[in-house]
């Protein structure tokens, strides 16, 4: 009796499990290598999706303190990019392999969707759609998205208000001199 129920063909339950296994596994490899196509650092310098993703979170974290003519906007985005590179880019390399994963996740437009609720590009999103995708994840219930929403912000903040040419759009005369 024991040989004839290993003839047995496999029961319809046990192929449904075996198909979504593998179903499950492929979305998860697609999604994976989405990520890691839309990494925001690649040998050492940002990729195109990574300072696509850090001119959004400026435009969403910074609206009052950039310049309202397109053309000077566009060039404190630049210049702001470029200096969170240089940042991003002297951090231990731990730390880069995370915030690596992090700008590929806000990269990528599925998981940047499941995150923010944002369902265009950064790029292409209004500045008010970038702040509530922004609130949401600060508001979000896991923990881990609300980290990543204070890292960004925290990282963003330090590097444009460090940039001794934005303390004229801010308001800060400088340091005073003793």
């Amino acid at each position: 009796m024991n040989d004839q129920a290993r003839s047995l063909p496999a029961s319809p339950r046990r192929r449904w499990l075996m198909k979504t296994a593998v179903a499950l596994g492929a979305a998860g490899a697609a999604l994976g290598g989405s990520i890691f196509w839309h990494r925001g650092m690649s040998d050492g310098r940002m990729t195109e999706h990574g300072l696509e993703v850090l001119k959004g979170l400026a435009r969403g974290i910074l609206p009052g303190y950039l310049p309202t003519a397109p053309a000077a906007r566009q060039a404190a985005l630049d210049t702001h990019a470029q200096r969170m590179g240089q940042y991003l880019n002297n951090l231990p390399e731990a730390v880069r392999l995370e915030i690596n994963a992090l700008l590929g996740l806000l990269a990528n437009p599925a998981t940047r969707y499941l995150v923010t609720g944002l369902s265009q590009p950064w790029s292409q999103a209004p500045d008010e759609a970038i702040t509530q995708a922004l609130e949401r994840m600060r508001m979000h219930a896991l923990p881990t998205t609300q980290m990543a929403y204070h890292a960004v912000r925290d990282i963003t903040c330090m590097m444009f208000f460090t940039n001794p040419d934005n303390w004229k759009l801010v308001g800060y005369p400088g340091p005073m001199e003793l």
